[in-house]
């Protein structure tokens, strides 16, 4: 008899060790990322992260003065149409340009698209050279090199961001357009 209850409390403490220690797993930081994934919505099709842009010419040490603006200006500009989701400015900061997973970056920012860019000036010519990205297939739906001016590059950030919002498939009203033109108020 002695036997019997000394198995039967091996089992039960077993048990109650196994039982804990997957409540433990189940409480991981790995195992309620993953039960986030599962449960996460789709991101709205329409939704885009202006990646911070690249400055290569750049003589601040952090590389984000010149192309920093206009990454904030095609920001602005893409806010005024209604029919997008689009990430703050101060949610895509810290994704400094790099080699980065996209799809990562994307998951985390709650959005389907995703824009990246280098900005090059000397004297008084800028080239902006941007490329849309589908974060959920990584497949890059437009890309454009636009050479200017200096004095045009409001032009330019009113490009890309008419651009994009017709690549998003995104209806813009004339308000909304001359609203991206203007870079000013909301329509």
């Amino acid at each position: 008899m002695n036997r019997s209850i000394i198995l039967a409390a091996l089992i039960i403490s077993a048990a109650i060790l196994l039982n804990g220690y997957l409540e433990r797993a189940a409480r991981s930081p790995q195992a309620v990322q993953t039960a986030q994934k599962q449960t996460s919505p789709a991101p709205h099709e329409k939704s885009i992260a202006v990646l911070p842009f690249q400055d290569f010419s750049s003589s601040e040490q952090d590389g984000v003065g010149f192309a920093g603006d206009i990454q904030q200006e095609v920001i602005n500009r893409l806010t005024k149409v209604r029919d997008l989701k689009v990430a703050s400015a101060d949610a895509v900061k810290q994704y400094k340009p790099a080699a980065r997973d996209l799809r990562q970056v994307a998951g985390e920012l709650g959005v389907a698209n995703l824009l990246e860019g280098t900005v090059q000036h000397a004297a008084n010519r800028v080239r902006v050279t941007v490329q849309l990205i589908d974060a959920r297939t990584d497949a890059r739906l437009w890309a454009e090199r636009y050479d200017y001016e200096l004095a045009e590059v409001f032009a330019v950030e009113s490009d890309i961001a008419k651009t994009i919002a017709r690549e998003l498939g995104a209806r813009l009203s004339p308000a909304e357009e001359a609203a991206i033109a203007a870079g000013g108020g909301h329509p």
